[in-house]
């Protein structure tokens, strides 16, 4: 036999036992190029060896040391998504890495940027229509929780004209409704209808300017907090309204 047929046949046999070898468990113990980012990626995961990692992301043994050795562009599109997806890492991170993807292009950068674009387009659309039902939703649940005091208040002051003597008591029970609104939103009064109480900057405001801290007042009309975030303050007074025993 010719020694270049005989150099050729060990050549082929050379190759495939590297192969077989590759393919091997005893291959697994090779330390290659990734394989230190690739334990600390996997250790974050739980992937625990390269047979996990081979098994999640549907590669062989063979394929998965390809990975290892930095020879990632000889796999499939597919296989690269799946290892990524194995990895969870997306595209960018994943190129990044292990430097898959190709060297961006003056029309991948157009392409790009004009599909940003149409996202943002999108996403305003998307945000315009959610302001939109949400302020309807809003309309209608303030509506529902105060109609009975919008449909029979116009009769009540059509009444309070016609009769200004009638007790003002009989009108009370019509603003339940708003305070109970008041109260679902979490709101709290400061202060209660001619209460006397020492005035405090942060919760008062006073009618005149010369009232001091500490100082008794009577709270001529309530104010409103929503936790600690005063929303009006309570409008105070030395005096109660003309008319009116403290």
């Amino acid at each position: 036999m010719p020694a270049f047929s005989i150099a050729l046949a060990v050549g082929g046999i050379f190759l495939i036992l590297l192969y077989v070898y590759a393919a091997s468990e005893a291959g697994d113990a090779i330390e290659f190029k990734y394989d230190e980012i690739l334990r600390e990626r996997m250790d974050l995961l739980g992937i625990v060896d390269w047979q996990d990692l081979g098994k999640k992301a549907g590669l062989s043994r063979f394929g998965v040391r390809l990975v290892r050795r930095g020879n990632v562009k000889q796999l499939t599109v597919e296989q690269m998504k799946r290892l990524a997806t194995a990895l969870n890492w997306n595209l960018q991170e994943f190129d990044r890495t292990l430097g898959t993807l190709p060297t961006p292009t003056p029309a991948n950068y157009a392409k790009e940027i004009e599909e940003l674009k149409q996202q943002c387009f999108r996403l305003r659309e998307e945000l315009q229509q959610q302001k939109t039902q949400l302020t309807d939703d809003f309309r209608r649940a303030t509506f529902e929780q105060l109609q009975t005091l919008l449909t029979n208040y116009p009769a009540a002051r059509k009444m309070a004209e016609a009769k200004p003597d009638m007790p003002a008591k009989n009108l009370a029970a019509l603003f339940t409704p708003l305070e109970n609104l008041l109260s679902g939103w979490g709101f709290e009064t400061i202060g209660s209808a001619w209460e006397q109480v020492t005035y405090n900057p942060q919760l008062h405001q006073p009618d005149v300017g010369d009232i001091t801290e500490g100082e008794l007042v009577y709270v001529r009309f309530v104010g409103y907090r929503d936790g600690e975030r005063i929303l009006v303050p309570a409008k105070v007074s030395r005096t109660l309204p003309g008319g009116i025993k403290s």
